[in-house]
């Protein structure tokens, strides 16, 4: 058994700290206590009326992670008079209850909420810290991402909701280690400088209206996307490269290109949005080599939200594996009449928000990399991996989900490719807003319990942003966001961030082909 305790701030008693307590308890053989810290350290005036006027003005309840829940917490049992295994200091006050272990939440370097609202009032990217006296010299960490950094109990969700999975994550891998009961110094909480962070939260509200008022006059922005052919090299070979533009019409937005190539015809299946449904469905466009495009015709439609289209071939078969989170699902669709009709084959896994599943061919089965939503937080900051033995076989979680906690590197932005002797995943940098760019992450290492990627290059279109990048049979796509109306051509651009030297996987063994053709 292990008994855990949370020190709480008494006049912070909030829902993110319910959702830990929950989470832990849940956990077989796990005792979670309560303890409420003699001083206090509320959130400034301030911020709590920013809150507030967030909730009327958006219309966000009280369900979200700040939400005050203090008769759930109260009614916790307080802990035992002797020493516990784990105490979570949520508090940021001394002095704590007796343990073995100290787990610290730093927020952009500072103990609790407020480190999240100052970080965003000064433009930071966001960053989670978990101080662990089991290994000092080293504090997990996260970088979470934010659905809209001018709304601060959005941004407040996203965050803590990391927060959660990395203090879950932490005590899964190191309980039982030979570093677990091993306590090592406290670590000092730095100072925050309250008055600067004040003030430019106020003048934020200020610039929400600008911005909203500013946006309105120039129109808004929207998804389209731009697609090119070159047999012989890539925009990764090219380095810049001018690809055309389309967009949907005044009733819909396209994203999430895949290009796909059948029976010597060139296809790109998209998402398409319907502003008058506000949900997507999957369409095809037919394009050919002289420039010219279809229009999108919707080929699989359901009473939810689809979005990113996966594609592939795999046993004679065409299939697709569409985004379903909305449904809590992720099912894989077969092509009846290609391109056109397509027929639910299997649910693949129940029960989980995954977004952009992307399939790898590895070691004779699959691998699904796979962006969970938990709790409140967005879906662009966690990765997690799965893998099954077959198309339809049971999936299997990695024992170190979420192997990843990082709005710059975790969630796909499309399938992964082999390019110069490398294995690629695109991935999708949310780190200042959705669909910032794409990034090319090297696979270093993809084992039974393992996972490492290395940056190596990055995506740009100018002012546009963009979150998906394929190629197939010479056929190139991407998507882009901004204001797109009127746009015919954009140029692309792909740089290098690091040397990019071939390498090889985990013990010295190459690293399989993907389920898409390479590059």
């Amino acid at each position: 058994m292990m008994r855990i305790c949370l020190s709480l701030d008494p006049s912070r008693p909030l829902r993110w700290h319910l959702w830990l307590a929950e989470a832990l308890a849940e956990v077989p053989g796990n005792d979670v206590s309560c303890a409420f810290a003699a001083g206090c350290r509320p959130l400034p005036l301030i911020f709590r009326l920013l809150l507030e006027l967030e909730r009327l003005v958006y219309g966000l309840g009280t369900n979200g992670a700040t939400g005050p829940v203090e008769a759930a917490l109260r009614s916790l049992p307080p802990p035992p008079a002797d020493q516990v295994d784990v105490v979570i200091d949520l508090s940021g006050e001394e002095p704590l209850p007796s343990g073995r272990r100290v787990l610290t939440p730093l927020f952009n370097g500072v103990p609790g909420e407020i480190g999240v609202m100052a970080a965003l009032a000064n433009d930071q990217d966001l960053l989670v810290e978990l101080h662990d006296t089991a290994r000092p010299s080293q504090p997990w960490m996260a970088r979470p991402a934010s659905v809209d950094r001018e709304v601060f109990a959005a941004s407040l969700d996203s965050v803590l909701s990391c927060a959660v999975a990395l203090i879950l994550k932490a005590l899964r891998e190191e309980t039982g280690s030979a570093a677990f009961g091993v306590p090592g110094p406290r670590t000092a909480s730095p100072s925050l400088g309250a008055l600067p962070a004040l003030a430019r939260a106020t003048r934020t509200v200020t610039s929400k209206a600008i911005r909203f008022l500013d946006m309105l006059a120039r129109g808004g922005r929207r998804w389209g996307i731009g697609w090119r052919f070159d047999e012989s090299a890539s925009l990764l070979d090219k380095g810049d490269a001018a690809f055309r533009v389309l967009t949907g019409d005044t009733d819909c937005y396209l994203a999430d290109p895949f290009p796909f190539r059948h029976q010597g015809q060139d296809f790109i299946f998209v998402e398409k949005y319907l502003y008058s449904k506000n949900r997507g469905c999957i369409a095809v466009v037919a394009v050919d080599r002289n420039g010219t495009a279809g229009a999108p015709q919707i080929v699989v439609e359901e009473p939810h939200h689809l979005s990113y289209p996966f594609v592939f071939e795999q046993d004679g078969q065409i299939w697709m594996i569409p985004e379903s989170a909305a449904a809590r699902n992720i099912c894989l669709y077969r092509a009846v009449e290609f391109p056109y009709r397509w027929t639910r084959e299997a649910c693949l896994i129940e029960g989980i928000e995954g977004y952009d599943t992307t399939p790898l061919c590895h070691k004779g089965g699959f691998l699904f990399f796979v962006s969970l939503r938990l709790w409140r937080s967005t879906s662009w900051d966690v990765l997690s991996l799965y893998r099954a033995e077959s198309l339809t076989g049971s999936w299997t979680p990695y024992a170190a989900n979420p192997v990843l906690i990082d709005a710059t590197l975790s969630r796909p932005a499309g399938a992964v490719i082999r390019h110069g002797g490398r294995t690629l995943r695109p991935v999708q940098d949310c780190s200042r807003g959705y669909g910032g760019a794409v990034t090319f992450c090297r696979i270093d290492a993809l084992g039974e319990s393992e996972f490492a990627q290395t940056p190596v290059g990055r995506i740009r279109s100018g002012a546009f942003g963009c979150h998906t990048y394929n190629r197939r049979s010479g056929l190139e796509a991407i998507d882009l966001f901004g204001h797109i109306g009127g746009l015919r051509e954009v140029t692309t651009s792909y740089r290098l961030l690091v040397s990019d030297a071939p390498v090889s996987g985990p013990h010295g063994q190459s690293l399989s082909w993907p389920v898409s053709r390479p590059v």
